[in-house]
């Protein structure tokens, strides 16, 4: 099977789910014998303006050859990560509700060549970025199947799947949601699991109570009336805050609570592999008000034996299964995720944290149902051979009913 992803993100953006998710695809596709490449961007989902990708490139330990920029684009980097030839547009604009059409055109020349080296049974791709619906069109005109995968909301319009043959999502909940909500089916499979960069085999290391991401949706607010609970009531018990799309200072700057006062509280900085959150989170929390489509750190805190806390929203439920505690949290009004809730809504999430940390049986029993859960849901073997199987069955597909396009 011949695969080419064509993306217009970077696909070494560490910052994003989706691009992490993605790439352990293509990886895993191509440790399987199958002929993968991709065609990028230096765009960063979370990044307003353009970063120095050689920098990052070289920080992540990648060597790249850099080809000058000419009269059609801004330049490229072509590097091979994992055994996967990667080609990458330098970007300048990133507002993908704007695009520039210059780029466009350039990323379209790149794809067009690329397709026609590599002859690819399947075109996967994934984003809102416009210039990929015409890049889908290309692809089905030359024979090959197509795989545009759902890694979140956003995509309730059926002029996404035209030039689509399968849809892929990453968990039941996203599958239900746009079935639901246009029509559309998909395949879900949830988002693979690395390994390699999220395993921690050491729990000796593990002394805090983690969250991660410190946005509003997410639970921002919740989490500090949790905290100062445990900062008055339990000043032995560290936590640690993991800065991601969002900073530390949202938490700073919610009204009514001085969390700088308690020295047990902690904030690092946004960390480019998932071991090393696990590393330090002996307890992990998810108070998220936004319906998680799959909730991926609660996975990855479950295959580390790291018992995850989590709202009963979106796929968390799911995702967790019998692996994780599940507790309801207060209404998803935009007041409500703002507002710092009173303690007694807050009561059961502080009980089943201090429960956890004082009474040690309980925790060996989470810990242990945790990693029996990870194993069950996103084990390595299983879930390798689960996206072998669906990519190969795509594959025949190609060359089956391909319809003519103006190009």
């Amino acid at each position: 099977m011949r695969l080419l992803l064509a993306i217009h993100n970077a696909y070494t953006d560490h910052t994003s789910g989706a691009a992490r998710s993605v790439r352990t695809i293509v990886e895993w596709l191509a440790a399987a014998g199958h002929d993968c490449r991709v065609v990028s961007t230096t765009r960063f989902d979370r990044a307003s303006a353009p970063i120095d990708f050689a920098e990052h490139l070289a920080r992540s330990g990648v060597a790249a050859e850099h080809i000058p920029p000419d009269s059609w684009h801004d330049g490229l980097f072509r590097y091979l990560l994992a055994d996967v030839p990667v080609l990458a547009q330098q970007t300048r604009h990133h507002d993908s509700s704007a695009p520039d059409e210059a780029e466009a055109r350039a990323f379209l020349r790149l794809l067009t060549a690329e397709m026609a080296d590599l002859r690819p049974d399947i075109v996967l791709s994934y984003g809102g970025h416009p210039v990929l619906q015409i890049a889908l069109r290309l692809a089905r005109a030359t024979g090959a199947a197509t795989v545009f995968t759902l890694r979140n909301y956003g995509y309730e319009d059926m002029r996404w799947f035209e030039h689509v043959s399968s849809v892929l999502t990453n968990s039941p909940f996203l599958r239900r949601h746009y079935l639901d909500a246009i029509g559309v089916d998909s395949v879900a499979l949830p988002s693979p699991i690395d390994l390699a960069t999220t395993l921690w085999d050491d729990p000796a290391t593990r002394g805090f109570v983690t969250f991660v991401n410190p946005a509003l949706h997410k639970g921002a607010a919740m989490f500090a009336r949790l905290a100062d609970m445990l900062g008055r009531r339990r000043p032995d018990i560290p936590l640690l805050i993991v800065q991601s799309a969002d900073d530390a200072r949202t938490l700073a700057n919610i009204e009514g609570l001085d969390l700088g006062r308690y020295p047990q509280i902690l904030a690092s900085p946004a960390l480019p592999e998932p071991r090393q959150i696990f590393a330090l989170a002996k307890i992990l929390l998810v108070p998220s008000f936004f319906p998680e489509p799959f909730g991926r750190v609660a996975a990855e805190a479950l295959v580390n034996g790291v018992p995850p806390i989590v709202s009963d929203r979106g796929a968390l439920p799911e995702t967790v299964a019998e692996g994780g505690i599940v507790l309801p949290i207060p209404g998803g009004t935009p007041e409500a995720i703002r507002a710092v809730p009173p303690e007694a809504l807050v009561e059961p999430w502080f009980d089943a944290v201090t429960r956890l940390w004082d009474d040690a049986d309980a925790y060996e029993a989470a810990s242990a149902a945790a990693r029996s859960a990870g194993a069950r849901l996103y084990g390595e073997a299983a879930m390798r051979a689960r996206y072998d199987a669906y990519f190969t069955e795509v594959a025949a597909l190609a060359h089956v009913d391909s319809p003519p396009v103006e190009t």
